[in-house]
């Protein structure tokens, strides 16, 4: 693992020990301790998967998880193109997925969002704009959506509605989840 990638990999630790925690007020204690384990625990590999045949709306280079069940690929009227899948897998490590797999492939992650059943960050790749956003419906299930528009001149911005019309690198922080 990179040091970068080590890096958001122990951002995003911090974030999902503080999600949830808000402001209080009055003479209360907080303890900085975390209160539960977050150790990793791995998800069993189903035997006897195939891999999917991923559909055209899914950029051919873009790394994909093992293990995918597609559940729904559509293309907007606007020209959006949106993949959802599961994966057999924490939402950990689907985030460790994106964060190892997509700059190594050529695609630059913005700064996203992360909490303790989600997870998102957009990306850059080419003419190719998109956002990939996780959600943990299990201990060992997540929900994957992967949007994506190519940009066009007619765009303002060259973005799209759904997607941002700025490079994601733009953002001060080197940090994709955040």
């Amino acid at each position: 693992m990179s040091h970068r990638a080590g890096a958001v990999a122990a951002a995003l630790a911090a974030a999902l020990l503080t999600a949830g925690c808000g402001g209080g007020s009055g003479n209360q204690t907080v303890s900085t301790a975390p209160t539960h384990n977050f150790s990793p625990t791995p998800c069993p590999v189903p035997s006897g998967m195939r891999e999917p045949h991923w559909p055209s709306t899914v950029p051919a280079d873009l790394p994909k998880p093992p293990h995918a069940t597609i559940t729904d690929s559509t293309t907007t009227s606007d020209g959006v193109r949106i993949t959802k899948f599961t994966t057999p897998t924490s939402l950990r490590d689907g985030v460790l997925f994106i964060v190892g797999k997509f700059p190594k492939a050529g695609y630059v992650l913005g700064r996203g969002d992360a909490e303790v059943t989600e997870a998102d960050a957009p990306f850059v790749h080419g003419d190719i704009r998109g956002l990939v956003r996780l959600l943990a419906t299990q201990p060992c299930s997540t929900l994957w959506l992967v949007a994506t528009a190519k940009t066009t001149t007619s765009t303002p911005g060259g973005g799209s509605p759904l997607l941002p019309s700025r490079s994601p690198s733009g953002s001060p922080s080197p940090l994709p989840f955040g």
